[in-house]
């Protein structure tokens, strides 16, 4: 009781009023340096913490991180064009109990009022505590600009995804907690559409499909992936279209996965797909690398009209089970919350200019995966024959665990 009597004491500023109110606990915001546009900021609180400041597309980021073996025991933050006032005065404040190493505010950047190339003054306090039960008092300030985003994500919903890789659904890359949450995430996003609110997820193993046909993307070699979205509410139907069957779509699907069609999309079926992306739906597409998947004149043939511009060049990279860090992903809605990603042997996509990356290699250099907003304008339905995709004969030695993919 003595310590805690110390403390309030220390806590409690000159000549602030009785009324002070209390900051009770709050959430830590997250976030990921590693994830803003532009330039982080760092400043010193003394020799006891640090601040660090950076935005993405939409939030502004102030993380407060104390120095072993210090911990913050209460925290404060303040984000604005003018200058701040006491910390007591700050608008984000939080408790922490049990102490916490590290602490995460977010300002929205609407909120504040500010646009790139703005700048804020920013500002952060806390109090710490060691396990001796030494007491001190951190703060930082900073003049902060805001990082214009060189590409901003699009919004989730109406948009095309493109994996050229299916190990990331695999059990074995789904054993990764990220991996489960990248599938979350795609199927589990707001849309005012109607297609927002589809409770149903479809999975297309038909066209002579290659990881169909394989087995690679069996529902038992893909049990894990299905578990997940199963919890999340939704039921999964198999499509198992031909050319030419997709005529309409059921109006509670949400989420529709192309698993390695190697049999081209009429112009007609194109359409219905760009009618269900206009309602909120979204679709995956999954392709591979060429040594694999011998169909990618098709997928680039489907994604530019489908609108995007991103094309899959048929490399190979980061062949064998690999990691990748948070560091290689960009922020989006589908890796909301995600450190890394798992993935075994990927092709490479080059973006167009109104595509967006989720995740490059283990270079940090080639993207690995995109998305793109669907452009919804009918294709004309006279058309010439659709080409015929004759599919490679899978060589038998691929394997996705070593580092070269045979």
């Amino acid at each position: 009781m003595a310590l805690l009597a110390a403390l309030g004491a220390c806590s409690s500023p000159q000549g602030v009023g009785p009324n002070m109110v209390v900051p009770g606990p709050r959430d830590d915001a997250g976030g990921d340096p590693a994830q803003a546009c532009g330039s982080v900021a760092k400043a010193p609180m003394g020799q006891v913490g640090e601040m660090t400041v950076w935005n993405n597309g939409t939030t502004l980021f102030v993380r407060l991180a104390a120095t072993a073996p210090w911990q913050l025991t209460e925290s404060h933050a303040y984000a604005g064009i003018a200058a701040p006032g006491g910390w007591w005065s700050f608008p984000a404040q939080a408790v922490h109990d049990p102490y916490v190493n590290t602490f995460t505010y977010a300002f929205p950047l609407a909120n504040l009022g500010v646009n790139p190339g703005d700048t804020l003054k920013v500002a952060g306090h806390a109090f710490l505590l060691t396990p001796s039960y030494r007491f001190a008092e951190g703060k930082a300030q900073m003049e902060f600009t805001v990082q214009r985003c060189e590409n901003a994500p699009p919004p989730p919903g109406k948009d095309i995804v493109v994996f050229n890789d299916i190990n990331p659904f695999d059990n074995e890359s789904m054993a990764n907690p990220n991996n489960q949450l990248m599938v979350r995430n795609l199927v589990n996003y707001t849309h005012p559409g109607p297609r927002g609110t589809g409770t149903k997820v479809l999975f297309d193993r038909g066209r002579n499909s290659v990881c169909g046909g394989t087995g690679e993307c069996s529902d038992g070699e893909l049990s894990t992936m299905r578990s997940v979205i199963q919890g999340e509410g939704f039921t999964i139907q198999e499509l198992n279209s031909t050319q030419g069957s997709i005529t309409s779509l059921p109006g509670d699907v949400k989420v529709i996965f192309l698993w390695n069609p190697t049999e081209t999309f009429a112009n007609g079926e194109i359409n219905v797909l760009k009618q269900f992306a206009s309602e909120g739906g979204r679709v995956v597409f999954i392709g591979e690398w060429q040594g694999y998947y011998d169909a990618i004149t098709l997928e680039n043939d489907f994604l530019g009209k489908m609108g995007a511009v991103m094309t899959n060049t048929g490399q190979a990279v980061d062949c064998g089970y690999n990691t990748l860090p948070q560091a290689s992903l960009r922020p989006h809605q589908i890796t909301q919350g995600m450190t890394n990603v798992t993935i075994a042997c990927s092709s490479v996509l080059v973006p167009g200019p109104n595509d967006y990356p989720l995740y490059y290699d283990s270079t940090n250099t080639k993207v690995l995966s995109a998305v793109a907003t669907i452009d919804i304008t009918p294709l004309p339905l006279t058309q010439a024959r659709p080409l015929q995709m004759t599919p490679q004969a899978i060589h038998p030695g691929l394997n996705p665990r070593s580092s070269t993919g045979y």
